[in-house]
């Protein structure tokens, strides 16, 4: 019985065009995130004195953009703790 030998593979195509841009990283989307909290923390921040001082009497609006404030700070945190706790367990691993 014989075995056929393999034909040659020919050479690959060459791919051209533009490379693919990088996806934002973890440390971008990190600074977008905080930067979008601060964001919300200055708007609540300007509705609290528009208020405070009678520039505006939207009690509704100032509380809503309040609570939108403290939600984005409580998800950035918990963000935080997770990338923290992520960091850990990967110090605990040996090698």
């Amino acid at each position: 019985m014989t075995i056929p030998p393999i034909a040659g593979v020919g050479a690959s195509p060459t791919v051209t065009g533009a490379p693919k841009p990088a996806a934002p990283g973890f440390g971008e989307a990190m600074q977008r995130g905080i930067q979008q909290v601060s964001d919300a923390e200055k708007t609540a921040d300007r509705a609290a004195i528009d208020v405070a001082t009678g520039g505006r009497t939207d009690l509704h609006q100032l509380m809503a953009e309040t609570s939108k404030a403290s939600l984005s700070v409580d998800l950035l945190v918990q963000v935080r703790n997770r990338a923290v706790e992520a960091y850990q367990e990967i110090m605990r691993i040996q090698v």
